[in-house]
């Protein structure tokens, strides 16, 4: 009765969380929607002034090699030279320079600012680098007008390809922030211009500081290399806001528009939802709460009962092993299992050595103890979830190993015997009656074989040992038929069997 109140909670829960979950992806695939749609209308934006400066520093690029321009009078030789300069939108001057840094012609003026750029980023690329494409500056002040802005260059080239100079524009930082200080994303939203290195170009809401920094380690760069537009949530390395971001990359230019909403403003309308939703399924889940735990109390009890009563069904009492008839049951249960799959079963009977005498001399509570030691070598040893040790009467115990072959088996018997006497070196009383005799056997279950055929092999065994002289590992002598086969010798077939015997095995509780 118990189970199907808390499947009943659990499944409310479950349906109720469904529902929670369903809507928060819905909130969150509406947020990205319209960072999506923002971000890419921001894109378009830029791309088209991109193409336009670009497209009037390729005109000057070309003009600037039309024969007889230096003939030409000052006024127009700027008509011809700038003549795809009102193409451009919100354009600075233009300007040219040559290879040493010196403005040599200005679209705006007859006569050029007398100012050294060779120590700008975009001269120094251009010399550097034969790059013919467009570059974009980090944000800079104008050392003509003083205002922020950036640039946008190509290089100039001799005619044997060394560096002649730079054809420049710019746009001023005042049109971004026009075009991003328009955008609604809320309290905490951000739009930010970056190049694909990472440079802050423009960030909304203003911050200085942050223009011209890098981002590099934000997590736009662990996904703009995989997609060059996407999604993610990240927190903001600018200021530690958890938020949901949407990049793109504006056409083929080394830029990136970020538009950042925060999630908790985004999740805000969905919180309260939940929040509500969730009071009414803890107030619902208490109940039915209540009532389990009332169930549960009153099972456990009766369980409690049926689990004392079963243990000590299957336990001995003094050593915590198996008792004899539960070994009974496990080694008739394995003989047949065995059988099936035709692996061997070994068996270890063991016999503390002279343990009357001990105790007699000693008492009854001294050979308990030494019993225990006895129990507790062979439950340190015996580590498989099949294998089982059993106090099998007295001071005589018993190992069951299925699938054990003799070798390995009288290997167990000497690591046991080696535990008890190391177990046993602290106490002086038992040091020097550490002495275990035991009979090792091992067969391979046949139709003319019964289970208590092994124990007849390895108690025969364990009184060869006592024969022999005690304190001793001794192996019983089986037929040729019964011998146990090397473990490469089994066919796929019986490989499969072992499986489906593990199989069965393991619904099997083992003490």
């Amino acid at each position: 009765m118990t189970l199907p109140v808390v499947l009943l909670a659990l499944s409310f829960s479950t349906v109720c969380g469904w529902v929670l979950l369903e809507a928060r992806r819905a909130t969150e695939a509406r947020a990205t929607e319209v960072a999506t749609s923002i971000a890419n209308s921001l894109k378009a934006e830029i791309a088209r002034n991109v193409d336009l400066l670009d497209l009037s520093l390729e005109g000057v690029m070309n003009n600037l090699k039309l024969p007889g321009l230096d003939r030409l009078s000052p006024e127009m030789r700027q008509l011809v030279l700038f003549d795809y300069s009102a193409t451009a939108r919100h354009p600075t001057s233009m300007f040219v320079i040559d290879e040493t840094g010196r403005i040599t012609h200005d679209s705006k003026k007859l006569t050029p600012p007398q100012h050294n750029m060779s120590d700008r980023d975009y001269f120094q690329f251009h010399r550097d680098n034969e790059y013919p494409g467009l570059f974009i500056s980090r944000p800079l002040a104008s050392r003509i007008t003083g205002l922020s802005l950036v640039a946008f260059s190509r290089r100039l080239s001799h005619p044997d390809g060394s560096f002649a100079g730079v054809v420049l524009t710019a746009m001023l930082q005042d049109h971004f922030q026009a075009m991003f200080k328009d955008v609604s994303l809320g309290p905490n939203g951000t739009v930010t211009l970056a190049r694909t290195d990472g440079i802050v170009l423009m960030r909304w809401p203003f911050r200085q500081d942050f223009i011209g920094s890098s981002i590099k380690r934000a997590g736009l760069f662990a996904h703009f290399p995989k997609a060059s537009s996407g999604h993610y949530q990240s927190r903001a390395v600018s200021d530690g806001i958890n938020r949901l971001f949407v990049y793109t990359q504006v056409g083929n230019s080394p830029l990136i528009v970020v538009v950042g909403q925060s999630l908790d403003d985004v999740f805000a309308a969905w919180w309260r939802q939940a929040l509500a939703i969730g009071a009414l399924m803890v107030a619902l889940c208490a109940v039915t709460v209540m009532l389990a735990v009332f169930l549960h109390r009153e099972f456990a009890r009766r369980s409690a009962a049926e689990r004392k009563l079963t243990i000590l069904a299957t336990i001995d009492g003094l050593t915590g092993l198996a008792n004899r008839r539960h070994f009974n049951r496990t080694l008739a249960y394995e003989w047949r299992r065995a059988m099936r799959s035709r692996a061997p079963v070994a068996l270890l009977m063991i016999d503390a050595d002279h343990f009357k005498t001990y105790n007699d001399a000693h008492g009854h509570q001294a050979g308990d103890r030494l019993l225990q030691a006895v129990a507790a070598s062979i439950a340190a040893n015996v580590k498989r979830p099949s294998d089982i040790g059993a106090r099998y009467g007295g001071d005589e115990f018993a190992v069951l190993l299925p699938e054990t072959s003799l070798g390995d088996a009288a290997t167990l018997a000497a690591q046991i015997r080696e535990d008890l006497i190391i177990r046993c070196g602290a106490d002086e009383m038992q040091r020097d009656h550490a002495k275990l005799s035991i009979g090792v056997a091992s067969l391979v279950p046949g139709a003319e074989k019964k289970h208590r055929d092994l124990i007849a092999a390895a108690d025969k065994a364990l009184y060869e040992a006592k024969r022999l002289g005690r304190n001793r590992t001794e192996l019983a002598e089986t037929e040729a038929g019964s011998l146990v086969p090397d473990a490469g010798a089994y066919s796929d077939e019986e490989s499969e069997a072992d499986r489906m015997a593990d199989q069965e095995r393991s619904s099997i509780v083992r003490i």
